[in-house]
């Protein structure tokens, strides 16, 4: 059966960690718990999100010291999420057209769960659902290399 809603396939476990935590902190939790984002919070509240792709661009890339940055240093502080009660097919849009592999869920301003691209992919998989996403285009749209393969290059001596 198809999702009618969010909270019909959130994850309702979610890890969060508090702003100012320190950066190394943050990753060994994703690390422990084998997830891809945290939700940063304050005062209870969340207000951020740290994901891997923020620890590629924001530290790896710039090469921030993660011993002695915070989480708010690498974290995406303009927090986009969903209601529980958002659509299946909705909550696929939003998910692709801003390219998010985790979203909050959020309902007022509690933290009620975290989807991500996985659990979408369950579902579609699990129910043989024919999605096929408008908008903004695939990144797998070039053009294909033949699978054939090239014959192999002659290796022998140079004329001079």
């Amino acid at each position: 059966m198809v999702p009618r809603s969010v909270a019909d396939i959130m994850s309702r476990n979610v890890k969060s960690v508090q702003r100012g935590t320190p950066l190394l902190d943050a990753v060994k939790e994703m690390h422990l718990h084998n997830i891809g984002a945290l939700v940063i919070t304050e005062q209870g509240r969340p207000v951020g999100i740290f994901s891997e792709r923020d620890l590629l661009k924001r530290v790896v890339a710039t090469g921030l010291d993660p011993r002695g940055a915070t989480v708010d240093q690498a974290m995406t502080g303009k927090l986009i999420s969903v209601p529980p009660d958002e659509s299946f097919a909705s909550l696929c849009e939003k998910m692709h057209v801003g390219n998010f592999r985790h979203l909050p869920v959020i309902d007022g301003e509690k933290l009620m769960g975290m989807v991500s691209v996985r659990d979408v992919l369950s579902v579609v998989a699990r129910e043989g659902l024919g999605i096929v996403p408008s908008g903004r285009g695939s990144r797998g749209s070039k053009k294909k290399k033949s699978s054939k393969a090239k014959p192999a290059k002659k290796k022998g001596k140079k004329k001079r």
